[in-house]
Protein backbone atom coordinates (compact mmCIF):
# COMPACT_ATOMS: atom_id res chain seq x y z
CA UNK A 1 0.00 0.00 0.00
CA UNK A 2 1.40 3.37 -1.03
CA UNK A 3 1.35 6.52 1.06
CA UNK A 4 -1.15 8.15 -1.30
CA UNK A 5 -4.00 6.00 -0.03
CA UNK A 6 -3.98 3.72 -3.05
CA UNK A 7 -3.55 -0.03 -3.10
CA UNK A 8 -1.40 -1.51 -5.85
CA UNK A 9 -2.77 -4.43 -7.83
CA UNK A 10 0.69 -5.30 -9.18
CA UNK A 11 1.23 -7.71 -6.30
CA UNK A 12 -0.70 -10.97 -6.56
CA UNK A 13 -3.65 -10.52 -4.22
CA UNK A 14 -7.38 -11.17 -3.95
CA UNK A 15 -7.92 -7.62 -5.24
CA UNK A 16 -6.03 -8.42 -8.44
CA UNK A 17 -8.13 -11.55 -8.91
CA UNK A 18 -11.29 -9.55 -8.29
CA UNK A 19 -10.26 -6.85 -10.76
CA UNK A 20 -9.81 -9.49 -13.44
CA UNK A 21 -13.12 -11.16 -12.59
CA UNK A 22 -14.99 -7.83 -12.69
CA UNK A 23 -14.16 -7.49 -16.40
CA UNK A 24 -16.40 -10.44 -17.26
CA UNK A 25 -19.23 -9.76 -14.83
CA UNK A 26 -22.58 -8.55 -16.16
CA UNK A 27 -23.42 -4.85 -15.60
CA UNK A 28 -26.38 -5.70 -13.33
CA UNK A 29 -24.10 -7.71 -11.02
CA UNK A 30 -21.61 -4.81 -10.95
CA UNK A 31 -24.42 -2.47 -9.90
CA UNK A 32 -25.43 -4.86 -7.11
CA UNK A 33 -21.83 -5.07 -5.90
CA UNK A 34 -21.52 -1.28 -5.93
CA UNK A 35 -24.80 -0.78 -4.08
CA UNK A 36 -23.93 -3.34 -1.39
CA UNK A 37 -20.38 -2.00 -0.99
CA UNK A 38 -21.60 1.59 -0.62
CA UNK A 39 -24.20 0.60 1.96
CA UNK A 40 -21.59 -1.21 4.07
CA UNK A 41 -18.73 1.28 3.53
CA UNK A 42 -20.55 4.51 4.43
CA UNK A 43 -20.93 3.75 8.16
CA UNK A 44 -17.28 2.63 8.35
CA UNK A 45 -16.08 5.88 6.75
CA UNK A 46 -18.25 8.13 8.92
CA UNK A 47 -17.31 6.26 12.10
CA UNK A 48 -13.61 6.47 11.31
CA UNK A 49 -13.81 10.20 10.55
CA UNK A 50 -15.75 10.90 13.74
CA UNK A 51 -13.10 8.99 15.68
CA UNK A 52 -10.44 11.43 14.47
CA UNK A 53 -12.46 14.63 14.99
CA UNK A 54 -11.65 16.65 18.11
CA UNK A 55 -12.99 20.17 17.56
CA UNK A 56 -16.51 21.29 16.60
CA UNK A 57 -15.31 22.24 13.11
CA UNK A 58 -13.71 18.84 12.65
CA UNK A 59 -16.93 17.14 13.76
CA UNK A 60 -18.81 19.11 11.07
CA UNK A 61 -16.17 18.07 8.51
CA UNK A 62 -16.52 14.45 9.62
CA UNK A 63 -20.29 14.64 9.25
CA UNK A 64 -19.93 15.65 5.61
CA UNK A 65 -18.16 12.41 4.66
CA UNK A 66 -19.50 10.40 1.73
CA UNK A 67 -18.53 7.20 -0.07
CA UNK A 68 -18.74 6.73 -3.83
CA UNK A 69 -18.39 3.33 -5.46
CA UNK A 70 -17.69 2.43 -9.09
CA UNK A 71 -16.83 -0.90 -10.68
CA UNK A 72 -13.12 -0.23 -10.08
CA UNK A 73 -12.86 2.21 -7.16
CA UNK A 74 -14.19 3.27 -3.81
CA UNK A 75 -14.04 7.06 -3.43
CA UNK A 76 -13.88 8.64 0.02
CA UNK A 77 -15.10 12.23 0.16
CA UNK A 78 -15.18 14.82 2.92
CA UNK A 79 -15.96 18.52 3.04
CA UNK A 80 -18.68 18.65 0.42
CA UNK A 81 -22.30 19.23 1.49
CA UNK A 82 -23.36 21.03 4.62
CA UNK A 83 -22.59 24.25 6.43
CA UNK A 84 -21.24 25.46 9.76
CA UNK A 85 -23.60 27.08 12.28
CA UNK A 86 -22.49 30.47 10.91
CA UNK A 87 -23.83 29.50 7.48
CA UNK A 88 -20.37 29.15 5.93
CA UNK A 89 -20.31 26.18 3.53
CA UNK A 90 -18.04 23.39 4.76
CA UNK A 91 -16.42 23.23 1.32
CA UNK A 92 -15.10 26.76 1.86
CA UNK A 93 -13.29 25.93 5.10
CA UNK A 94 -12.57 22.21 4.59
CA UNK A 95 -8.91 22.70 3.67
CA UNK A 96 -7.90 24.74 6.75
CA UNK A 97 -9.97 22.47 9.01
CA UNK A 98 -8.24 19.36 7.62
CA UNK A 99 -4.69 20.68 7.21
CA UNK A 100 -4.58 23.58 9.66
CA UNK A 101 -3.51 27.18 8.97
CA UNK A 102 -0.74 29.56 9.96
CA UNK A 103 -2.09 31.78 12.78
CA UNK A 104 0.20 34.66 11.74
CA UNK A 105 -1.06 34.81 8.17
CA UNK A 106 -2.49 38.23 7.33
CA UNK A 107 -5.98 38.28 5.84
CA UNK A 108 -7.58 41.20 4.06
CA UNK A 109 -11.28 41.49 4.81
CA UNK A 110 -13.93 44.17 5.23
CA UNK A 111 -16.22 45.33 7.99
CA UNK A 112 -20.02 45.17 7.88
CA UNK A 113 -20.02 48.74 6.63
CA UNK A 114 -17.61 47.79 3.85
CA UNK A 115 -14.40 49.33 5.20
CA UNK A 116 -11.40 47.18 4.19
CA UNK A 117 -8.87 46.19 6.85
CA UNK A 118 -6.18 43.59 7.57
CA UNK A 119 -6.06 41.13 10.44
CA UNK A 120 -4.15 38.02 11.54
CA UNK A 121 -5.78 34.62 10.97
CA UNK A 122 -5.40 33.82 14.68
CA UNK A 123 -6.07 30.48 16.31
CA UNK A 124 -9.40 29.61 14.70
CA UNK A 125 -7.74 26.59 13.03
CA UNK A 126 -5.17 24.11 14.30
CA UNK A 127 -1.52 24.41 13.35
CA UNK A 128 -0.54 23.25 9.85
CA UNK A 129 -0.04 19.50 9.39
CA UNK A 130 0.75 17.94 6.03
CA UNK A 131 -0.90 14.61 6.93
CA UNK A 132 -4.20 16.21 7.91
CA UNK A 133 -6.22 15.89 11.08
CA UNK A 134 -9.47 14.11 10.18
CA UNK A 135 -10.01 12.70 6.67
CA UNK A 136 -6.46 11.61 5.82
CA UNK A 137 -5.84 9.66 9.05
CA UNK A 138 -9.35 8.18 8.77
CA UNK A 139 -8.63 7.12 5.18
CA UNK A 140 -5.37 5.42 6.13
CA UNK A 141 -7.23 3.51 8.86
CA UNK A 142 -10.21 2.62 6.64
CA UNK A 143 -8.68 1.70 3.27
CA UNK A 144 -7.62 -1.84 4.27
CA UNK A 145 -11.12 -2.44 5.66
CA UNK A 146 -12.69 -1.19 2.42
CA UNK A 147 -10.49 -3.45 0.32
CA UNK A 148 -11.49 -6.46 2.39
CA UNK A 149 -15.15 -5.43 2.33
CA UNK A 150 -15.11 -4.97 -1.46
CA UNK A 151 -13.60 -8.42 -2.05
CA UNK A 152 -16.06 -10.12 0.32
CA UNK A 153 -19.07 -8.30 -1.12
CA UNK A 154 -18.08 -9.01 -4.71
CA UNK A 155 -17.45 -12.71 -4.00
CA UNK A 156 -20.75 -13.09 -2.20
CA UNK A 157 -22.71 -11.27 -4.94
CA UNK A 158 -21.05 -13.17 -7.79
CA UNK A 159 -21.62 -16.54 -6.06
CA UNK A 160 -25.27 -15.66 -5.38
CA UNK A 161 -25.70 -14.77 -9.05
CA UNK A 162 -24.10 -18.07 -10.11
CA UNK A 163 -26.43 -19.99 -7.80
CA UNK A 164 -29.46 -18.30 -9.38
CA UNK A 165 -28.27 -19.28 -12.87
CA UNK A 166 -27.67 -22.95 -12.03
Amino acid sequence: MAGSGRISLLVDSPLQTLARAMRDVEPEVKRQIGKATKADASPIWLESMRGHANTRQEVRLAGSGQVGVTAQNVFLRAGGPGALSSGTPIATVAKPIEFGANPNRVIQTHSRKGTPYKRRMGTMYRLPRRGGYVAYPAASDSIPRFASLWVQTARRTIFEQLEKVT
